[in-house]
């Protein structure tokens, strides 16, 4: 066995690779395709939405246009886990800022002091100058404001 494999490896050995290889030569491929005459004319792509898709569209539009509040922007004045503080804080707020609403809101385990409704960032950079004034560490934070 091992003779007839030695044979066979020196035959092809001195046989270069293009006798192998198996030869092609291309045919044409009939086709049914027919040169164009003239150019395809421009079409208009129409939309057509099926009425459950419409109507889901219509009332999650009507839910944005409805709903109570919007994108916007708050100040952060204080972040604290001691209740007692943020009601001290609060108190503050509403006895020398009471131009703005005042929202405390509790994410474990802090307690967070946030001022105003501003739907433009540019509006509540103002304010933020005059509460960085009593509240040095006061930021701005995006949030879901009441409309106007």
């Amino acid at each position: 066995m091992k003779g007839i494999l030695c044979i066979m490896g020196i035959a092809l050995a001195q046989t270069t690779w293009r006798d192998l290889r198996p030869v092609y030569t291309p045919q044409p491929l009939p086709s049914g395709e027919k040169p164009r005459l003239v150019e395809p004319r421009s079409f208009q792509v129409e939309w057509r939405v099926s009425p459950p898709v419409q109507a889901l569209y219509d009332k999650a539009l009507w839910h944005n246009r409805t709903s109570a509040t919007l994108p916007g922007y708050r100040i952060q004045v204080l972040a604290t886990p001691v209740r007692a503080q943020a009601d001290s804080v609060r108190l503050f707020l509403l006895e020398n800022f009471a131009e703005q609403p005042i929202y405390m809101i509790y994410e474990a385990p802090l307690y967070k002091l946030r001022v105003g409704d501003f739907l433009d960032r540019r509006e509540a950079l103002v304010w933020l100058e005059r509460y960085k004034l009593v509240f040095s560490g006061a930021f701005i934070v995006p949030d879901k404001v009441l409309r106007p």
